[in-house]
């Protein structure tokens, strides 16, 4: 099997009456494997080994090499290789993309897994307290990366960031820039129900609305509308708006980068060589500053792949940072205490920064509206969604997490300061009582579907706080450093304090009075000291049940050569290192104004566009 999920038994406390702690959810886990812990992707490349793949020379040298098979790197591997001349070698620390990432409503069980990277924040007093000071940050580790094991929204940000970008001299990345980039990869099902002039129809990764809305997803949408934030498409021409957030996905399934740019084309390009279970350890660069493939390690044995025209570094905010200063590309000082000859003095792991979000405002919801089943019940549904041939029911959507706005905290702000998402609670009494065993196994195992309890989460899209990576002093090989100082500038608590009060005035509209949902008076455990709903309450629960929304960029920063804290040019090249270049959201100089992972697809687009044109001009056997 390709696909293992969390270990319930170093997971749960001894003990623990927490249902994801019981013999069912152990019984649940091994039915997921059972029926979705195999790869499609692996079946086929078994198929073709059998039959007559056509002839592949692969003396380990390449056109170009591409680091990291995520939401960035399926986009440039496909685009580079659309030219048959150019062989391209893409390289994946992961296993092949298992079948379980397919199903919307199971996107839960993937964090946790062997196909999560499972890293974890650095404690800096001020956030993440009731977890000791560390937050948990899921990174995926398959064929496709985050994209593979995210909540599938798919958002761009505000116009204004990228107009922002441009305007701190980095020329190509205003929003009238980048736009035709979106436009390129998209396919939305949906367009005519949307802002049509700002989507795209003819691109490779599908997006529509899930075929399953449940009520109490409508039910928060409706609510945000009753308190004036008007239904629109937030990745239109105004951002503040409300609806379901359309999702990476066709009739039901999940399209991850992996799905929508490689598994098409994996056995038809014979100038594409895909080795996943490879973990790139090392850049290769010359003594005259010249990258010219890399280092890596697959099934024990360690590898060199060479690269004639360029290496690319796709590896995600977290782990391009990493190879890049295991290569000797970084801070001077970081990298000399850990014995790491410097080639490049570069501000690598610097400007790290993420939307800030917290848990413990539960909504609980009535008989009438609850979405909670039995045991039994879950079992058949997972079992009839494997054997549907066209997917439907609860399965094919996310529960509440979808159900999203984007909203201005005060009247005189131009743009948006805040987003609403929600995630789901099987049993919020449980919750309550011990959040973070059922954050750690409860929400990493049953489906988005099945709740009886809402957690709606108001987002800082404008964070102040700025952290750093570093790399493991114990074992620079290991995972980083990650000092992300959540709530390190006390700005970034006002805006998350307003998004309290207007998800407390929720519970005031008809959307919620005629559904019967209404909050938790109860203290969560480590703010029982304070009264429920007084300001020192709420600033407790952003303090220690603070937590991210996956959104974290700016570990290699793009700015013009006189910032200090760049790392790249405007064409996505590392200054000082030649042939070398890091598309990915690490690039990020200031985060966008919502998720990530399309932004990451366009980056792709846009970067893989620089590539594509720069060496049309320089090679002769450039045939398209």
């Amino acid at each position: 099997m390709v696909w293992q999920p969390v270990n319930l038994t170093a997971a749960c406390p001894p003990g623990s009456p927490v249902s994801a702690c019981s013999s069912f959810a152990h019984v649940f886990l091994s039915l997921l494997v059972q029926l979705y812990g195999g790869s499609s992707d692996q079946r086929k490349q078994q198929l073709c080994d059998r039959e007559a793949e056509p002839a592949r020379r692969d003396h380990g040298e390449y056109d170009f090499i591409v680091v990291g098979a995520g939401a960035a790197g399926c986009v440039i591997a496909n685009r580079l290789t659309e030219n048959p001349k150019w062989n391209v070698l893409l390289l994946e620390a992961g296993p092949k993309e298992p079948d379980i990432t397919s199903v919307p409503g199971l996107s839960t069980v993937l964090q946790g897994s062997n196909i999560d990277w499972q890293y974890t924040t650095e404690p800096n007093g001020k956030s993440c307290l009731a977890s000791g000071g560390r937050c948990g940050w899921p990174r995926g580790r398959t064929m496709g990366g985050s994209s593979s094991i995210n909540s599938l929204g798919y958002v761009r940000g505000n116009m204004a960031d990228y107009d922002r970008w441009a305007l701190m001299g980095n020329e190509g990345w205003s929003y009238r820039d980048v736009l035709p980039f979106f436009l390129k990869s998209e396919r939305n099902l949906n367009k005519d129900s949307i802002d049509s002039d700002y989507h795209g129809a003819m691109g490779e990764q599908p997006v529509g609305w899930f075929p399953h809305v449940d009520d109490p997803a409508n039910m928060l949408v409706e609510a945000y509308n009753e308190r004036g934030i008007p239904f629109g498409d937030f990745n239109g021409a105004e951002q503040v708006s409300t609806m379901q957030i359309q999702a990476f996905q066709v009739d039901g399934e999940r399209v991850s980068a992996n799905k929508a740019f490689i598994s098409p084309i994996r056995h038809k390009r014979t100038n594409l060589f895909i080795k996943s279970e490879a973990e790139v350890t090392k850049i290769l660069i010359d003594k005259n500053h010249n990258a010219y493939g890399v280092e890596y390690t697959k099934d024990g044995k360690t590898y060199k792949a060479h690269a004639t025209k360029e290496v690319i570094i796709s590896a995600g905010t977290i782990n391009s940072a990493k190879l890049l200063m295991l290569s000797g590309i970084g801070p001077r000082e970081h990298l000399e205490s850990l014995n790491i000859p410097v080639i490049k003095d570069l501000a690598v792991g610097e400007n790290l920064h993420d939307h800030v979000s917290f848990n413990g405002m539960i909504v609980a919801l009535s008989n009438y509206s609850s979405r909670a089943v039995s045991n039994e019940e879950m079992i058949c549904s997972v079992k009839e969604f494997h054997k549907m041939k066209t997917k439907k029911g609860p399965l094919t959507g996310n529960g509440p997490v979808m159900s999203s706005l984007f909203l201005k905290t005060e009247p005189h702000l131009t743009y948006a300061d805040l987003q609403n998402q929600a995630n789901h609670i099987r049993d919020w009494k449980e919750f309550l009582r011990d959040p973070l065993t059922v954050e750690k196994t409860g929400n990493r195992i049953w489906p988005s579907a099945y709740y009886d309890g809402v957690i709606p989460r108001t987002m800082d899209i404008v964070p102040k706080s700025r952290g750093k990576l570093l790399l493991n002093e114990d074992d620079p090989h290991g995972p980083p450093r990650l000092h992300v100082n959540y709530l390190g500038d006390d700005r970034d608590l006002i805006p998350l304090m307003k998004g309290v009060r207007f998800l407390l005035s929720l519970e005031n509209t008809e959307a919620f009075k005629s559904r019967g949902a209404y909050y938790v008076r109860e203290q969560m455990p480590h703010c029982k000291q304070h009264e429920w709903g007084t300001d020192e309450y709420f600033l407790c629960l952003i303090k220690q049940y603070t937590t991210t929304t996956h959104h974290q960029v700016g570990t290699g920063k793009m700015g013009p050569k006189w910032d200090k804290k760049a790392l790249l040019d405007n064409k996505l090249r590392v200054y000082g290192i030649k042939w070398l270049r890091v598309i990915d959201a690490s690039m990020m100089p200031v985060l966008i104004r919502g998720n990530t992972c399309a932004p990451a697809m366009m980056i792709a687009e846009r970067g893989v566009d620089f590539v594509i044109k720069e060496w049309q001009h320089r090679t002769n056997n450039y045939c398209f």
